[in-house]
């Protein structure tokens, strides 16, 4: 089992006026820690949203510290946030694949793990350390900074709201380590294409490396606006101008593949305008390099926060499924087997394009909120929304990273330095 990113990318400014928004890209973002308690495999599982129920037939690749971090699900979990302040022990900086390496790990398969893998589990705690510099639209920056955490109680089902205030106005530099707690502590990914272990592969003693991967540039994202404040690192600023950074959960896709065999990742942009809401949704596609069937392994979907943005975009529903169709044509498929992406055509040049349909639900549509579309917003303008896409990235996730492709690809596109630890992250 290996983590794997995509190489540092360099980052274009952003522009709006009231309300302004923004996200980390690297070299901007310079750290991201996560204190990994475990990863496993397994054959079956019922999951809903980011959680997940009866897992069965599962294999445990990794596992890390639980004790100084453990947590009660009732508990205040703001000591947590104290306790990462007082120690790096455990924590790994994601962006890093020097650090990333002391995750990676050789399991040795036996004829009890003869199975077919088709979801997977990853814990962390609750604690995230992040380090980032946020350049927004109106051309102003966010530096991350640490502070207090404490919690609101909202809603009448009493939700702990958690967040950190930082001691230093986050419109100050330079960026400072801060700490965040995250409201959930686990996520569950899911195989496109089962992982599984015959028999044979264990009699001949075959090897296979399984790569979960992710794209870190635009996912912390930031914003600075009037009004109500929000984000696990948040502050009400002067003036009355509340700023907020957000710290995703760990989202990884997973590319079970033969030691001999190297991954491919495409990286695909579309501008979406929902409402008053503009941002860019990327569709990331992994493959296996030569395979004849170019069979798509791993999915990843996000919403960027482009120069128009004039709120922070909602997040894209988790792929499940990739169904070919006759037409040759994908259709990526919701945990409930919805088709929430249609037509989508995969393109071979850098810059071409190709449309997909989105499908939209509101918030009152239960079926749709619940894995039945795309997005889910307070008004959809059509129920499928047609999107053009751009082929901004194309590389083999085996540490020979390309040069960067014209235009900046929003946080696809890949730096080469030989001298560098980043020139190593292709995976």
């Amino acid at each position: 089992m290996r983590i794997a990113a995509p190489g540092e990318a360099s980052g274009g400014g952003l522009g709006l006026l009231a309300f302004s928004a923004g996200a980390a890209q690297r070299p901007g973002l310079e750290s991201l820690e996560y204190h990994i308690f475990s990863v496993q495999i397994c054959e079956s599982m019922q999951v809903s949203g980011s959680g997940f129920n009866n897992p069965g037939g599962c294999l445990e690749l990794y596992r890390g510290e639980h004790s100084t971090l453990a947590y009660e699900l009732d508990a205040d979990w703001t000591p947590l946030a104290d306790t990462a302040r007082a120690s790096s022990a455990g924590f790994i900086n994601l962006l890093s694949p020097t650090a990333r390496d002391t995750l990676s790990g050789i399991t040795a398969l036996s004829d009890e793990h003869v199975r077919s893998y088709h979801y997977g589990i990853i814990t962390w705690a609750l604690p995230i350390k992040v380090k980032a510099t946020l350049a927004l639209g109106d051309g102003s920056f966010l530096y991350t900074h640490d502070g207090a955490t404490t919690f609101q109680t909202i809603g009448a089902d009493n939700y702990r709201d958690y967040f950190t205030t930082p001691s230093t106005s986050l419109a100050t530099p330079p960026a400072e380590t801060a700490v965040v707690l995250l409201g959930n502590g686990g996520n569950w990914f899911k195989f496109q294409n089962p992982l599984t272990i015959t028999q044979e592969d264990i009699e001949q003693r075959r090897e296979w490396v399984l790569d979960l991967v992710f794209n870190p540039e635009g996912i912390v994202k930031g914003f600075a606006s009037d009004g109500f404040g929000y984000g696990n690192l948040r502050e009400q600023g002067d003036a009355g101008v509340a700023r907020g950074i957000t710290v995703p959960m760990l989202d990884l896709a997973p590319v079970p593949h033969r030691a001999s065999e190297h991954v491919v990742r495409e990286s695909y942009l579309g501008r979406m305008s929902v409402g008053a809401q503009v941002f860019d949704a990327r569709i990331e596609l992994y493959s296996v390099e030569g395979d004849p069937n170019d069979t798509v392994y791993g999915v990843d979907v996000k919403s960027l926060v482009v120069a128009e943005s004039t709120s922070l975009p909602p997040e894209l529903s988790k792929i499940s499924f990739v169904e070919p169709e006759s037409d040759g044509t994908l259709s990526f498929q919701s945990v409930t087997g919805a088709a929430i992406i249609s037509g989508f055509r995969r393109v071979n040049e850098p810059l071409q394009t190709t449309t997909a349909l989105l499908r939209c639900a509101t918030h009152a549509d239960h079926e749709g909120a619940a894995g039945g579309a795309a997005i889910v917003v307070e008004s959809c303008p059509a129920e499928n929304i047609e999107v053009t896409f751009t082929l901004v990235g194309k590389s083999r996730l085996d540490g020979e990273i390309p040069s960067s492709l014209p235009p900046s690809d929003a946080g696809t596109g890949e730096q080469s330095d030989a001298g560098s630890d980043a020139a190593a992250d292709g995976g």
